[in-house]
């Protein structure tokens, strides 16, 4: 979409730096998320205006929030194997569910994390017997 106005460049461009500082305030709420429900709703929030399409700010604000969402969800992932593997051996199926039961949170961006939390857990079991 070319624009010929100087002032409407100026204006995506001012656009495009306030979506990157949306992008900013959610990433630092990201950080703070401790449920991957939270980090999930967050990460989704958010979407690039179609007009931003172009602005390259803009893009790379969007894909810097998800992938601290990606990083911040792997963590609490890996904190709730950590968790299931420390556990007394009765209690672990009623994790393994609530794990299960959480991990459909995971949609969108980190849609993708579920299958590699399956993996996690299955390493996990594995190792464990």
């Amino acid at each position: 979409m070319p624009l010929r106005d100087p002032a409407d460049k100026t204006l995506l461009r001012m656009e495009a730096r306030r979506f990157a500082a949306r992008c900013d305030a959610q990433m630092s709420s990201i950080e703070r998320a401790d449920t991957l429900r939270e980090v999930s709703r967050q990460a989704t929030s958010i979407t690039l205006p179609y007009a931003l399409i172009e602005e390259e700010t803009a893009r790379d604000a969007l894909r810097l929030m998800q992938t601290r969402a990606e990083s911040r969800a792997r963590e609490l992932i890996q904190e709730q194997v950590l968790n299931y593997v420390r556990a007394e051996e009765n209690l672990r199926d009623k994790q393994k569910r609530t794990m299960l039961e959480t991990w459909t949170n995971l949609t969108g961006p980190l849609g993708h994390l579920r299958t590699w939390a399956q993996n996690k857990l299955n390493a996990a079991e594995q190792q464990n017997s």
